[in-house]
């Protein structure tokens, strides 16, 4: 039997989730880089005023336009870390969510097996681990999607 295998649409935006922060991981490396680049450039253009490389008001202008670029790269930088906490959040949620699903696909096949074959010591345990792991992650799963969108509402 040849199935083409499809993706859900949880699977479809935890990918998604995961290419954004992955896109998110190298702009902060490009920023970072940009960063240290302008920071080293301000650290090194006194010295060229005192050497004699520069002329001191040449200096003082580069300083400025390099400390307003490096003024943006930091509020960029800081934005995108936001960006990037909230893409993990919401990752995390629908990982808690993908779980949840698999331990109540795996309780229905629990359930279903007692019912045709019995219980078993192994297999109730096994049922009650289930129960305990869904009831615990779903509460954990509402709460990580409740505060998210409570906290949409109020940036909103």
């Amino acid at each position: 039997m040849n199935r083409t295998m499809t993706m859900s649409p949880l699977q479809q935006t935890m990918a998604a989730l995961r290419i954004a922060l992955a896109e998110i991981q190298n702009k902060e490396q490009q920023l970072d880089s940009m960063i240290n680049q302008f920071r080293v450039q301000i650290r090194r253009l006194p010295r060229q005023v005192i050497y004699g490389n520069t002329p001191l008001d040449v200096s003082l202008s580069a300083m400025g336009e390099i400390e307003e670029r490096l003024a943006d790269a930091l509020v960029t930088r800081r934005r995108l870390l936001a960006i990037k906490k909230t893409a993990r959040e919401e990752l995390e949620a629908l990982e808690r969510i993908k779980q949840v699903d698999e331990a109540r696909r795996s309780l229905a096949v629990l359930q279903q097996r007692m019912r045709v074959s019995g219980e078993d010591a192994a297999t109730l345990e096994e049922v009650r681990r289930l129960e305990q792991f869904i009831a615990e992650h779903s509460k954990r799963a509402e709460w990580a999607i409740t505060a998210s969108y409570q906290e949409r509402q109020q940036a909103g």
